[in-house]
């Protein structure tokens, strides 16, 4: 008698469930085994990572989404995507065919920016990462010597300065071309002139002996971590922290000098302190140097900065953008008056695999998010045979007498004119995922609603009712339940788990969300129109996107995301040259209001309207000079922004209002943190409590406990993997795709 096939449903359609999906389909033969179904609230992919195009095929961001070199899990999986979906042809006149050629672009310039009291204005620290040719996805992870020398190369350009600088002397940009060219701090690529430059970079070389007393430790440290060592590697660490130790000794109690001449140097010193006490104390707390791992846990009750602080860390290292900069890659900055909470082993864990990228620091989209990664994605898994049921709202997971999930409660949103939803929005011959749903495939009435009220089908708060509602069963419609969705909505849909289970309560109670904000400006002039000088921030003057964190809040960081416009499709008296992306955390006033609440979404979008504003005529002036007006000289003249619609209008706030802003207030919508004392209660992907329930996503514990899309992606592969293991499922591994 031939086995009932299994049936695997999968609540929740962003990147931790979709590569959930993937894993479960990436055996021989799975389709004789098990069906796979997965759930999603209105018309598209991607959670967090999802896009839309609007008018003029306007890419619609969820808010500012890179890829970092060091995200292997994810590169990996893409790969993966891209190579079945090249050799299936499941898209073979699509624009986007190799990931790295036509998918991201290299972006390996960071400006760190603040205000500095002692001069009165705003002043610019240019972080440039050096390129190699290695790429992620490939080989194994750096092992820790090579992520001392890494680290330790990266310092030394720092202490050089930008290559590409106006202000950079002609011997240290000498220096950074030819001994640190490109993949500089990749030991195997010394550049082509280091035979000659050796005798002067040695350890008793000229440059050695012209360099000042204390720049001569940072040498010698350098040099350190330049040695292979096998036997005492813990007395090998110990020499590279005395080196830096000398170099602190010798400069703590110099005051940092603010000055147009000085700032460089001042920021150097605190560089450096921040990565002595960094390392001085991951030597005393974190790293175990008979197994050789690192233990990030062991601190995770701290503050990163409590930590610093323990180790000795004076204020002007705790507050400096280089400690600030771990508060706003997490949105945890605004978590509290005091700057912040973000754990101490998640702040380290995330700054030393960083220091692991390959190929470039960041890698940007060339179109959106959703075009690059959930839309191959969603081609691959359609293609292997797994099923979508798009406008499906989950309302309740139910559990039964013997710790199993019984029955599972759901919304129909609208009623389909078509047997199945097909959710691709053709931009030429790009699969893309509209920004509304594709109405032509529901019903003339609720289409007819659906506009009439502006209904928004990703909004709890919508004010609309189901087209009917419907259960789920066990033995029916599923044997096994993965659950993919946000800790944000778990109150709501796992209430009565919550109940039950105390360790669902503690984890609820103890990991925090933050929902964030996010706008983008389509502008008539170039970035180089507007003012901004390249040279003049440290930038290379071509492929050099400015990506800036300014540490003024809300709104703390801005792209330069121009790289995408020649994929939308503007008028020709409205051609947008420049394109800037933002993003920041959002404070919410008042607790989250009951979905009845209509008009809250619309109250929340209004206020972030109203302080954006506020905030491009306080500041922007500053990266943008040319782009002030009479009446905001500190501001931006609106009349400069692209209008979709109306390209005639003289009205500047009526340019404003028609760029594209998300209020990203929704649970489903927040950023998971990463505050002290809260990892402890995340739970594994198999510790539900229940015998079918199997979680993924960034909220629960996949080891590197940080929001990012790496740690969603794990998530998945986790959940996927630990099921086919409890289940005996998807035996024969399917390394190779087959055409």
């Amino acid at each position: 008698m031939k086995q009932q096939k299994k049936k695997i449903i999968i609540l929740g359609g962003g990147m931790s469930a979709l590569t959930a999906a993937h894993e479960l389909t990436n055996y021989d033969g799975w389709q004789e085994q098990y069906e796979i179904t997965i759930y999603q609230t209105g018309w598209r992919l991607g959670g967090k990572t999802a896009t839309g195009r609007g008018k003029q095929d306007r890419i619609e961001e969820h808010g500012i989404h890179i890829l970092q070199g060091w995200y292997d899990t994810t590169f990996r999986l893409l790969r993966s995507v891209y190579e079945e979906r090249k050799n299936k042809n499941l898209a073979p006149d699509s624009p986007l065919q190799d990931l790295f050629k036509d998918g991201l672009q290299r972006n390996n310039t960071t400006l760190l920016t603040e205000f500095i009291p002692e001069l009165g204005k705003w002043v610019n620290c240019p972080f440039i990462l050096p390129e190699s040719d290695d790429l992620p996805g490939e080989g194994e992870p750096l092992d820790t010597g090579q992520l001392l020398r890494r680290g330790c190369g990266i310092m030394l350009e720092f202490a050089l300065g930008s290559p590409y600088s106006a202000d950079t002397n002609w011997f240290s940009k000498w220096i950074l071309y030819h001994f640190f060219p490109k993949g500089s701090t990749v030991t195997s690529n010394q550049g082509c002139l280091y035979p000659l430059l050796k005798p002067f970079l040695g350890k008793k070389g000229l440059l050695a002996r012209l360099l000042p007393k204390s720049y001569q430790h940072l040498l010698e440290a350098w040099h350190l971590c330049q040695e292979h060592i096998v036997d005492d590697f813990q007395e090998h660490h110990q020499k590279i922290l005395g080196a830096l130790e000398k170099y602190i000794k010798k400069t703590k109690h110099d005051k940092l000098h603010f000055t147009e001449k000085e700032a460089q140097s001042s920021y150097l010193k605190v560089m450096i302190a921040f990565a002595y006490y960094n390392l001085k104390g991951v030597l005393e707390d974190v790293y175990d140097f008979k197994t050789q791992q690192f233990n990030f846990r062991a601190v995770n009750d701290l503050d990163y900065r409590a930590w610093l602080a323990k180790q000795g860390a004076p204020d002007w290292v705790l507050q400096s953008v280089f400690v600030r900069f771990f508060y706003t890659g997490t949105f945890a900055n605004l978590v509290n008056e005091q700057g912040g909470a973000l754990g101490a082993g998640t702040a380290l864990q995330f700054g030393i695999n960083s220091i692991g990228y390959k190929g470039s620091f960041v890698f940007q989209f060339v179109y959106g998010t959703g075009d690059v990664m959930v839309m191959p994605m969603y081609e691959v898994l359609k293609n292997r045979g797994v099923q979508f049921k798009f406008f499906h709202t989950i309302e309740q997971v139910h559990y039964g007498a013997s710790d199993t999930i019984e029955n599972i409660s759901f919304a129909e949103q609208v009623e389909l004119v078509v047997p199945e939803y097909n959710p691709i929005h053709q931009i030429g011959k790009l699969n893309t995922w509209p920004s509304e749903p594709n109405y032509a495939q529901i019903t003339p009435k609720e289409v007819a609603r659906l506009k009439a009220g502006n209904i928004n089908l990703e909004d709890p708060w919508a004010d609309w009712s189901p087209f009917r509602k419907g259960k789920l069963q066990k033995g029916v419609d599923f044997d096994e339940v993965i659950l993919g969705i946000p800790i944000g909505t778990l109150k709501t849909i796992c209430s009565e788990i919550i109940e039950k289970k105390p360790t669902w309560q503690l984890m609820v109670d103890h990991v925090q969300t933050t929902p964030t904000q996010s706008a983008q400006l389509w502008l008539l002039p170039s970035l180089q129109e507007l003012g901004f000088n390249p040279t003049d921030w440290g930038l290379p003057s071509v492929n050099g996107a400015a990506n800036v964190v300014l540490y003024q809040n809300p709104m703390y960081s801005w792209l330069d995301s121009s790289l995408v416009l020649p994929n939308e499709n503007w008028p020709a008296n409205q051609l947008p040259k420049f394109l800037a992306y933002y993003t920041g955390p959002m404070v919410l006033r008042h607790p989250l209001p009951p979905f009845s609440d209509h008009t809250y979404p619309a109250q929340e979008m209004a206020r972030l309207i109203d302080s954006f504003e506020q905030w491009l005529n306080d500041n922007m002036a500053w990266f943008w000079p040319a782009g002030a007006s009479i009446s905001y000289p500190n501001g931006l003249d609106f009349q400069l922004l692209a209008h979709p619609d109306n390209p005639n209008t003289t009205d500047g706030y009526e340019r404003f209002i028609h760029q594209y802003f998300r209020a990203n207030v929704r649970p489903t919508d927040h950023y998971t943190l990463s505050v002290p004392n809260s990892e402890k209660y995340r739970l594994k992907t198999g510790e539900s409590g229940f015998e079918n329930l199997w979680l993924c996503g960034d909220w629960i514990d996949f080891g590197a406990n940080v929001g990012y899309i790496d740690g969603a992606i794990q998530s998945g592969l986790q959940a996927a993997q630990a099921l086919c293991k409890k289940r005996g499922l998807g035996k024969d591994r399917n390394l190779k795709n087959k055409k």
